[in-house]
């Protein structure tokens, strides 16, 4: 079973739209997907049918511009426009989100139709950017503060590819502040280390791709960039270690029967 997991980095996301294109020409469909963070969002669009084509033209288009406003509405605007377009379907891929629960810092795992608009805002709701978000009586922020890369959503998986937007974070203060996150959270929360799973494939940034601004900076010619990095990086990693072959079933033969 291949799994593609996703890790957070706001708009440094369009990057994955870049690798999915490299992964879909290669033929490489995962069977399973998580995310978290912006992540999720990109994890859901593929999971529920996103060519690489159109998840792009998502992200190019100025409506995803949320940093104009009131940025929790019109993320949660945005959003909900998005799964008018990317509902849950049989055919969906099996997708996992994760979101961090508050006061407790529990990671919280939500799956196919119960990721919804409020989820995936949940997920993305990086404090104090975003406000928490109330899914199920319970307060979520972002899952990415404590799990920007959530391998550990898929044990069963055999090949796990991975797209690392913060491998390399962007600035000294951003890699202190996730190094001390994770810490703080240790002292909160008592919980087995997850079963190391083998990367087949992890792919990441070859290159900066902006300063810390830039996380919260819809930008054209930046996205362009990004997602064109993220096809060449992907690409190039493929050329020399490529995944088996065919290992995922197609949409069709996913389908529950």
């Amino acid at each position: 079973m291949r799994a593609l997991v996703l890790s957070a980095g706001s708009t440094f996301g369009a990057y994955q739209a870049g690798v999915w294109q490299a992964l879909e020409e290669a033929r490489l469909p995962p069977d399973l997907l998580a995310g978290a963070s912006v992540g999720a969002i990109n994890a859901t669009a593929i999971a529920r049918g996103a060519s690489a084509q159109r998840l792009q033209e998502w992200w190019r288009d100025p409506a995803s511009n949320i940093f104009h406003d009131n940025w929790s509405r019109s993320l949660r605007r945005r959003l909900d426009e998005f799964l008018q377009e990317f509902p849950p379907t049989p055919r969906s891929r099996p997708l996992r989100v994760a979101a961090t629960r508050l006061p407790s810092t529990r990671i919280d795992i939500f799956q196919d139709h119960q990721v919804t608009a409020a989820v995936l805002q949940a997920s993305c709701a990086v404090p104090p950017f975003f406000s928490p978000v109330r899914v199920g009586g319970r307060l979520y922020i972002d899952g990415g503060v404590f799990c920007r890369l959530p391998v550990a959503l898929v044990p069963e998986a055999t090949e796990v590819l991975t797209v690392d937007l913060l491998a390399e974070p962007p600035s000294r203060l951003l890699r202190l502040a996730m190094n001390a996150a994770g810490s703080c959270r240790s002292l909160l929360v008592a919980e087995p280390a997850p079963a190391s799973l083998p990367i087949t494939l992890a792919i990441a940034p070859s290159q900066p791709l902006g300063a810390i601004r830039d996380l919260y900076r819809w930008d054209p010619a930046r996205i362009d960039r990004w997602i064109d990095q993220g096809y060449r990086d992907a690409q190039r990693l493929l050329a020399t270690s490529r995944p088996a072959q065919n290992s995922a079933p197609t949409a069709d033969s996913a389908a529950p029967k």
